[in-house]
């Protein structure tokens, strides 16, 4: 399926870089049925910020190289909907590996914790007290701080949530419905921030 009429007029002002707004009007004419469509490629339980990130990457990309596009080939849509779901089985693939790390760096930090003596790898020690630093960076509110150790502890129940939020007046459906959204925003914000500096720690290894 070729270009339609609009999109090879957004592509042709992409191309000429002369208007300032071409790229601002095809994302946000774009942007919602991309997401859309990379969702339902990635199936109903991929992670809604992966999905967003890769259209946004790829909708940059095709910024920075329109030229790689060809209008007589395939709708504007379909290829971004292409670009973008590789970049997010490439991004999902990614952070399976680091969080497999993430997982081994949580068990050794809590091992060292539960005082089951020092660990001997002394590299092992100090990504441990870098990991923490960074959490403590990332995490300066103490009530935020508080639903990050127990994430990283692995409780599930609601109750320690629900009185670190100071919910115990509230119906108990809202206490739960409360602690479950701080609980899912602060371990995406954790898994995110970790994967970067995993990475980078990965990186500056090599």
């Amino acid at each position: 399926m070729q270009a339609t009429p609009q999109e090879y007029q957004f592509h042709q002002r992409l191309r000429a870089r002369g208007d300032p707004i071409a790229f601002a009007e095809l994302a946000e004419w774009l942007y919602d049925a991309l997401v859309q469509d990379v969702s339902k490629r990635a199936g109903y339980q991929a992670d809604p910020i992966l999905v967003e990130e890769a259209v946004g990457q790829a909708l940059l990309d095709y910024h920075d190289k329109p030229e790689g596009y060809d209008p007589g080939r395939m709708s504007l849509l379909g290829y971004l909907v292409m670009s973008a779901y590789r970049d997010f089985q490439n991004a999902f693939a990614r952070e399976q590996r680091v969080q497999a790390h993430q997982v081994s760096l949580f068990d050794l930090a809590l091992q060292e914790d539960e005082g089951a003596g020092s660990l001997e790898n002394l590299d092992d020690q100090l990504q441990i007290e870098e990991l923490w630093a960074v959490i403590d960076e990332m995490f300066p509110d103490p009530v935020e701080r508080g639903i990050v150790e127990l994430i990283i502890h692995h409780v599930h129940a609601p109750e320690p949530y629900i009185h670190l939020l100071h919910l115990d007046e509230l119906p108990s459906n809202e206490q739960i419905r409360l602690a479950k959204l701080a609980q899912y925003r602060i371990a995406r914000r954790l898994r995110r921030n970790l994967t970067r500096w995993l990475t980078r720690t990965g990186e500056e290894a090599q």
